[in-house]
């Protein structure tokens, strides 16, 4: 999962800002400047999930996603091949760009429909996972502030620290965090950590990435990434098993037609 939670949902130019050139930085021309790198044309991949609860109690799941960026709109197909009782399920996304709301559809094979997901529902969990459904969505920059809050070393790395808030009535009214912490290394332009609070102020959330790998140039991308619900106790473990890069993709896979076909 490469989205908006891996790529903004994620250098090797090596070099040292000056003093000058620092000033100069604010939290969303760093994360413009992550989406410029870390974006790629198209991709897929395949993921390990381990679901675990709050007793410790593990689950295993396997996933593969499909992302296609055509038009400077992106699209991402997920689709679940294991455990058998949710195997074809599928979540579509489309990008929409300039302050409206991507489209997202979800298809549940036992029921042989496809669901809309509403901006509504945007904040409720992902097929019993700790990732809600506005995590699996593109960063709509319009819809939020950011704001540079200095920097901090997390996992040995020096890290820019941004604070993101709903800047919108509708991203506040539809979205389920009041404020995001995000932690960019200074090295790579690559999320290290997120901290997501509730509009009450409550840290809800907490998602690492670890195993960070550099793909090609400036492209990288995490193969371990944890997401932490604070009260809940729950975690969800992603493990990135194989990764293709500029793969020629058919328009026809990211369709709700598509997401009814017979996983094979």
């Amino acid at each position: 999962m490469w989205f908006r939670i891996f790529l903004i949902v994620a250098a090797v130019w090596g070099f040292s800002l000056s003093g000058a050139v620092a000033e100069e930085l604010t939290g969303r021309s760093i994360l413009e400047e992550q989406e410029k790198r870390h974006v790629s044309d198209n991709e897929s991949g395949e993921i390990d999930m381990t679901l675990i609860d709050r007793k410790g109690k593990e689950s295993q799941r396997q996933m593969r996603v499909f992302h296609l960026k055509k038009d400077e709109q992106s699209k991402i197909l997920i689709q679940f091949l294991a455990p058998a009782n949710i195997k074809g399920t599928g979540l579509l996304t489309w990008e929409q760009g300039e302050g409206k709301e991507d489209d997202q559809w979800l298809y549940l094979p036992a029921t042989r429909s496809v669901k809309r997901i509403a901006g509504g529902g945007k904040k409720n969990q992902f097929m019993g996972t700790d990732l809600a459904y506005e995590d699996l969505r593109f960063e709509d920059m319009d819809s939020h502030k950011y704001t540079l809050m200095g920097e901090e070393t997390v996992a040995g790395r020096k890290c820019w620290k941004i604070e993101s808030v709903p800047a919108t009535e509708d991203e506040k009214k539809t979205s389920g965090y009041g404020k995001r912490v995000i932690w960019v290394g200074q090295d790579n332009y690559f999320n290290q950590k997120i901290d997501y609070y509730d509009h009450n102020g409550r840290h809800v959330k907490t998602t690492l990435f670890e195993d960070i790998r550099q793909m090609k140039g400036q492209l990288y991308r995490p193969f371990k990434v944890t997401v932490k619900r604070i009260r809940k106790k729950t975690s969800t473990i992603l493990i990135t098993k194989k990764i293709e890069l500029d793969a020629p993709k058919q328009d026809v896979i990211f369709t709700q037609n598509y997401l009814k076909r017979p996983i094979k």
